[in-house]
């Protein structure tokens, strides 16, 4: 009796219903959600803050776009993103992009989501700070510039 081949673990579930719609409808839709995932490689994380797909409708990709000037930018680069897109995944899903004005949400990048926690300051750093303050006649002034200049340097990342 033979060994089946071993199966290489874990395997994704996006994987594993790919290969088994592989050549219905529902296989190439599944293939053009894969634009979404695919987006910011292809067209780079300076256009992909600025423009975004909305749908793709029978080879249609809508995008939206942030503003008149990148609009008029990305007119010029629609035929590369359509042979880039088309290239990764493997045919020809987008026979076309439309551009659109339209709001774009950017997507939270790792320091938006986690602020950074206060770095402490150094004796000398914290001596500058006071110095500077001393010229502040009023005290309550005094003090919010004082609190402000120490909480501003601890979120810098050389702390000056």
């Amino acid at each position: 009796m033979s060994k089946r081949p071993r199966m290489a673990y874990p395997r994704s579930l996006f994987g594993l219903m790919g290969e088994s719609v592989v050549g219905t409808p529902l296989g190439d839709r599944l293939r053009e959600t894969e634009i979404w995932r695919i987006w910011p490689d292809v067209v780079g994380a300076p256009v992909a803050g600025r423009a975004q797909p909305l749908r793709i409708i029978n080879g249609t990709l809508t995008v939206a776009v942030s503003s008149a000037p990148w609009m008029q930018e990305l007119r010029f680069m629609t035929t590369m993103m359509k042979e880039k897109l088309n290239e990764r995944l493997g045919s020809e899903v987008v026979r076309e992009i439309v551009l659109k004005t339209g709001r774009v949400q950017l997507p939270l990048t790792t320091e938006e989501a986690e602020p950074l926690p206060p770095a402490p300051l150094t004796p000398e750093i914290r001596e500058r700070i006071e110095a500077e303050a001393a010229a502040i006649m009023d005290p309550e002034t005094r003090m919010a510039f004082y609190e402000l200049m120490c909480a501003t340097l601890q979120r810098q990342p050389n702390g000056q």
